[in-house]
């Protein structure tokens, strides 16, 4: 029998849900618009960026879920160009500072901004995400940066601590037999890592190979994750592969997959995620692809208004097997830029067609 996602009790206790009763979509828009209204008031009296921006705003006006497609997208060139701006707190109030490259027309790096509120909200997620397929008494190998604290590797030993789970910080491969012999050495029961890394190990040299069923489940993230490496992974190691959607935008986290595998159960009492049309902007319906947007509902350092974050997406119309009311999002997303026009057929070739065909060899 497949459990329920575990993130729909942690989002139950979040909104204030009864506690036994199943949670439904209708209860949890009710409660992503008051946090909607309350970041859009925030945001217009802290963010000299969201003051211009949203000129002439009235959250107190909002509706329902839809009036949000009134306002403008904020970009990774914004998040660039304004820098400063889009604080909503003085920088004193700052834990943690994360510079990104972007390939926009601005030229400069993004920079996000994190409180200690902000952190925590990241380590809840990570805790009860890693409870949908890691067990107390559990070790788990983070192949992850974790040196600098708040880090993304950091965040999840300590998410883990909570669950009574041992978090080992390695960090990304670099010499895969070490890796590998680190594994056995401490008795590892599962991975998290980003796919070609960790597919490094699984096709390392063979008397350096993991013992079919010594690792229990692997977590992929930081990329898109191909079939065609699950595949091998679950044969090679005869574990159980889930997927991650996140990235640091998102505060880290954005959704992972429970048990069904099928899709991407959302961090949805902390941000709210539309599909838009990636030409006209429109909000597209459950099914059909577009690109990923989402608006921070609890974020106070940084709050992010309708961001556009480049990724290529659809929201499930079937119900997920294991009883969620939730949405989900499909696993399958790509990065809108990693697309290219054949001049042979007019076609669409992208990164993830290539992924899948490569790394199945």
């Amino acid at each position: 029998m497949i459990r329920k996602s575990p993130l729909d009790s942690w989002i139950a206790r979040k909104i204030g849900s009864p506690s036994g009763v199943p949670l439904m979509q209708k209860e949890l828009a009710v409660y992503q618009l008051e946090r909607i209204r309350e970041t859009l008031d925030h945001v217009l009296e802290h963010s000299s960026f969201y003051r211009k921006r949203l000129v002439g705003c009235r959250p107190e006006r909002f509706a329902n879920l839809q009036d949000l497609r009134r306002l403008p997208f904020t970009t990774a060139d914004d998040l660039a160009a304004a820098g400063l701006q889009l604080l909503c707190v003085a920088q004193d109030e700052i834990a943690r500072v994360v510079t990104l490259p972007t390939s926009g027309t601005s030229g400069l790096p993004k920079r996000l901004y994190f409180t200690p509120v902000d952190l925590e909200l990241t380590l809840d997620f990570f805790h009860h995400g890693m409870s949908t397929f890691v067990q107390p008494g559990r070790r788990v190998l983070i192949l992850l940066p974790g040196e600098r604290p708040d880090s993304v590797g950091d965040l999840l030993a300590r998410a883990l601590t909570r669950m009574q789970v041992e978090g080992i910080v390695s960090g990304p491969v670099r010499n895969p037999g070490e890796t590998l012999e680190k594994i056995s050495h401490l008795k590892i029961d599962c991975l998290v890592g980003s796919p070609v890394q960790v597919l490094s190990l699984a096709r390392f040299w063979m008397e350096k190979r993991i013992e079919a069923g010594s690792i229990q489940s692997v977590l992929l993230s930081t990329d898109y994750i191909p079939r065609s490496i699950c595949k091998t992974l679950e044969q090679t190691w005869n574990c159980r592969v889930f997927a991650h959607y996140g990235m640091t935008e998102s505060g880290l986290g954005g959704g992972v997959e429970c048990e069904a595998l099928s899709g991407y159960h959302m961090r949805e009492a902390d941000l709210y995620f539309e599909i838009i049309d990636p030409e006209t902007g429109s909000v597209l319906p459950d099914g059909e692809w577009g690109e990923v947007v989402f608006t921070t509902l609890t974020r106070k350092g940084m709050p992010l208004v309708r961001y556009r974050t480049g990724d290529i997406s659809r929201f499930l119309r079937e119900p997920c097997a294991c009883g969620s009311e939730l949405r989900r999002m499909d696993r399958q997303s790509w990065r809108r830029a990693g697309v290219r026009t054949l001049r042979s057929n007019g076609g669409k070739l992208s990164l993830k067609d290539l992924d899948e065909a490569l790394f199945a060899l």
